[in-house]
């Protein structure tokens, strides 16, 4: 049989409890799950908007540069005056 927990006068289960801070539980994660997805596909939204803007000063600046650790970005940073008007916005707000 269930403990009952009495509040205002009224006995109700603490399995009412419970599911109550579970439910709550639950709503938070998912609040936080939601959250984290926005964030990571405005991220990869805005990841895949620099690559289309500076791919053409990529293949010509930067090919030859091994990917990983900031070198392509320090490459075209270095041919800042060289690049394209849409990849100089890139580039200058990553700064």
């Amino acid at each position: 049989m269930p403990r009952l927990i009495s509040t205002s006068g009224r006995a109700r289960p603490a399995l009412f409890y419970a599911s109550d801070a579970l439910v709550r539980a639950c709503l938070v994660a998912a609040l936080v799950i939601a959250a984290l997805a926005v964030s990571l596909s405005v991220a990869s939204a805005q990841d895949s908007s620099a690559r289309e803007a500076c791919k053409p000063d990529y293949q010509k600046f930067c090919s030859n540069v091994t990917p990983g650790g900031g070198r392509i970005k320090k490459c075209l940073a270095d041919n800042f005056a060289s690049l394209s008007d849409a990849c100089k916005q890139v580039v200058g707000a990553a700064k």
